[in-house]
């Protein structure tokens, strides 16, 4: 069975919890799966061992603490240590997808909004010009930029984790929503500081919407590829 669909049994399953026992193990959870080096095949099986564990203890009455102890932060970095990492051809077919879909999506954004205003409201050219060199150094940065906002993420959000004292919301949203715009200002500020360099590119704003779409489908289609070799 695939992590996909470990994913979906569990969340069927967590429904047999009660409230107590549902929140001690969604903490469990979260803090789990933040490990992102760790393969996410195996990461998910042993979460639904834990639950399936759970739920049978539940039925005898028992508590959470009462499976799994006081200290739930520590349980779960024993259980994290015997998790095998990720493979390295699952790390990099996982970093392309990421890749793909990012451009992808971009490339059809750009092309949709370009080709819009140039052929309907007739603003700006038809078509998008860019210097090779440049472009290709703003994608490795931002590509970059983007790892770090995500390990960044992933380790405030483990640090928040097994908290006692009641996290104060608007000031966990003020905290991401800033993280998220120093990262949207600092790929503003790579753009508009590169300098130019590179062979000039023209290329109209249909066909770069279709190279968009191109790796957009790319980026499913490895998807797929990589559900389908983890199952075999």
């Amino acid at each position: 069975m695939h992590a996909q669909d470990l994913i979906r049994l569990n969340n069927e399953k967590r429904d047999q919890l009660n409230q107590e026992n549902l929140k001690y193990y969604l903490e469990m959870l979260s803090y789990i799966r933040l490990n992102a080096k760790k393969s996410e095949q195996q990461t998910e099986e042993v979460l639904l061992e834990l639950l399936d564990h759970l739920i049978l203890s539940q039925q005898e009455g028992k508590h959470a603490k009462d499976i799994f102890g006081e200290d739930l932060k520590s349980y779960c970095d024993e259980v994290i240590d015997e998790i095998p990492a990720e493979k390295k051809k699952e790390s990099v077919l996982f970093i392309t997808f990421v890749t793909l879909n990012l451009l992808g999506t971009l490339a059809m954004v750009i092309g949709i909004i370009g080709f819009i205003l140039s052929s309907f409201f007739h603003i700006g050219p038809d078509s998008l010009t860019f210097p090779l060199g440049s472009a290709l150094a703003i994608i490795l940065i931002d590509l970059f930029l983007l790892y770090i906002l995500i390990q960044i993420v992933f380790k405030w959000l483990k640090g928040s984790s097994f908290k006692t004292k009641k996290a104060n919301k608007w000031l966990d949203f003020f905290q991401i929503w800033l993280l998220y715009m120093i990262f949207i200002g600092t790929t503003m500020a790579v753009f508009l500081i590169m300098p130019e360099f590179g062979a000039a590119i023209k290329i109209p704003y249909w066909l770069v919407a279709g190279i968009g779409f191109i790796l957009f489908l790319a980026a499913k289609a490895l998807k797929r590829f990589q559900r389908m070799a983890s199952i075999a």
